[in-house]
């Protein structure tokens, strides 16, 4: 490949399709309260519902008393009370008070290098270093003078009902679909049972053909691309490389969500050139390429081989490009090829031009 102009960044990094914008609500009855919530959900065997499960996973990091709380707890989850939450936790034998330790813990290493340097002591090393050498140079009467409030932590019942329902951060954690510590509650406890890993595999699948089905090709690659990422966990860098196949095949296609071909001259409008077209490649999607081609040792070629053989295996109601075409587009981006981007761009054009002529683009 000769190297040509290096492109200029586009504004638009992110490697998902926005479709939709999320909005807080703005009045308390846009939120549906946890206590409504849970009238649907299941508990657990430890008999705990989901925001329960989650506030264990918190609650190493709030204090016994005087915290500020996450918007979140109430937004997404309709918690208002976590405060409520932590301490019927607590009387159940889930939680206990934490020690000194885990009260120094919860500081930073800022505040833990000054005590450290009123001390005269060292302050170098790491966080768990910091606090190990205050606990051993420093006399605990002054350490929890210093330091006297106290955190949560977890028990050894509490450790095990987390670990039982690891779906809950996980999924509090990742962006996938629709999902939220609610939705997944209910289809990880509806048969047939297995992981949850394996629920939210079936699940995104199924929404992904729903999408398709609908049309709605946006929200088709997304999901698509949320499986590439879910495989990327799994260290299935092979599949997940197929997966980010079919992403760059329809992020390259000129389809968005709800496409209708009466609408095609107005879509064609933002095809071309390549410095003005919306069909280009999210950064975070060539990125993705190029990290499984250096995880997997691939040559340019053998690279292309993968790709080519899920994307020959695609359908789409329209596509700008031919497969061997996306595969090279994904490697100029990669290179800033800006030349040659702009060239295969203008084929792609003439080509268009040729099954179009009455549409302008």
């Amino acid at each position: 490949m000769t190297a040509g102009n290096v492109k200029q960044p586009k504004a638009n990094i992110s490697s998902f399709i926005k479709v939709t914008t999320e909005i807080i609500p703005s009045v308390a009855e846009d939120i549906v309260p946890a206590e409504k919530r849970m009238q649907n959900a299941i508990v657990s065997k430890h008999e705990l519902y989901p925001h329960e499960v989650l506030v264990l996973d918190y609650a190493h990091s709030y204090y016994t008393e005087g915290n500020s709380f996450q918007g979140f707890w109430w937004y997404r989850y309709g918690v208002r009370d976590v405060d409520k939450c932590l301490r019927s936790l607590l009387e159940r034998g889930f939680l206990q008070i934490g020690d000194l330790q885990s009260a120094i813990a919860l500081e930073n290493a800022t505040v833990l290098k000054e005590e450290l340097k009123k001390h005269g002591l060292k302050v170098s090393g790491k966080k768990d270093e910091l606090i190990q050498r205050l606990i051993s140079e420093v006399s605990h009467q002054e350490l929890n003078s210093r330091f006297a409030k106290r955190t949560y932590q977890l028990t050894e019942l509490g450790r095990q009902a987390l670990e039982e329902e690891s779906y809950v951060p996980y999924i509090h954690r990742h962006a996938l679909e629709d999902l939220d510590i609610w939705s997944l509650n209910r289809i990880i406890h509806q048969p047939p049972y297995m992981s949850y890993r394996d629920k939210i595999w079936g699940y995104l699948n199924k929404r992904s053909m729903e999408h398709f089905a609908a049309r709605d090709f946006g929200l088709y690659r997304n999901c698509r691309h949320y499986m590439s990422t879910f495989l990327m966990e799994e260290k299935k860098i092979k599949d997940a490389l197929g997966m980010l196949a079919e992403v760059v095949f329809y992020d390259l296609s000129g389809l968005g969500n709800g496409y209708d071909p009466q609408f095609l001259d107005i879509y064609a409008q933002n095809f071309f050139p390549y410095k003005d077209s919306t069909v280009t490649m999210a950064p975070g999607i060539t990125s993705a390429v190029i990290h499984c081609q250096k995880e997997l040792n691939l040559l340019d070629e053998e690279l292309k081989t993968i790709m080519l053989d899920r994307m020959n295996r695609l359908s789409a109601p329209l596509h700008l490009f031919t497969p061997e075409e996306c595969v090279d587009i994904v490697l100029m981006e990669s290179h800033e090829d800006t030349e040659a981007l702009t060239k295969i761009y203008a084929k792609a054009k003439r080509r268009f031009k040729q099954k179009f002529p009455d549409i302008k683009c």
